[in-house]
């Protein structure tokens, strides 16, 4: 029995070897994948909001810095809502939901008007909303600052995985 629990390990790990399967940030590709990254120009996105989202995006894609001449344009445009949730009695809602919509559009420098890869990014967070109205202020300031966290990251894996997928580099 342990035989065999060894035998179907070693055959699954050599299916699955053999399968082309390749991590986006694997050995192989790894510094082209990055200096892709790192010749993606990122456009002000407006409000607040949009100025934390296009920060995250700037320290995920080229999180050394480096000036690298720009070879593609991200552009985002970030919708925002709020839903209260969990009303009481007295009518008052004690929590709420954060829903945010990203839409964005990788485009050549050279052709902003040929998209090489659009998308949609969707994230709701939740808060409470507690009788102090500072402490409130403070759950939705926290709920507003993970769902920019994690829309920056799927933006990026999304561009990631595009540039790996069409060998650019």
């Amino acid at each position: 029995m342990l035989w065999s629990k060894k035998y179907l390990v070693i055959v699954f790990t050599a299916a699955l070897a053999g399968c082309g399967f390749e991590p986006i940030y694997g050995t192989a590709n790894q510094q082209n994948i990055k200096s892709e990254l790192a010749a993606v120009q990122i456009s002000p996105i407006k409000d607040r909001i949009g100025q934390q989202l296009r920060n995250h995006l700037l320290n995920q894609i080229n999180p050394k810095g480096r000036s690298v001449a720009p070879r593609y344009v991200l552009s985002v445009t970030l919708t925002e809502s709020k839903q209260e949730l969990a009303v009481q009695k007295l009518e008052l809602a004690t929590r709420a939901n954060l829903n945010f919509i990203a839409n964005f559009s990788l485009s050549p420098v050279e052709g902003v008007r040929s998209s090489l890869l659009t998308g949609q990014v969707r994230i709701t967070t939740s808060y409470n909303i507690l009788s102090s109205d500072f402490g409130t202020l403070m759950a939705e300031r926290d709920a507003r600052r993970r769902a920019v966290r994690e829309m920056s990251l799927d933006i990026t894996n999304r561009i990631a995985a595009h540039v790996q997928n069409t060998g650019a580099g």
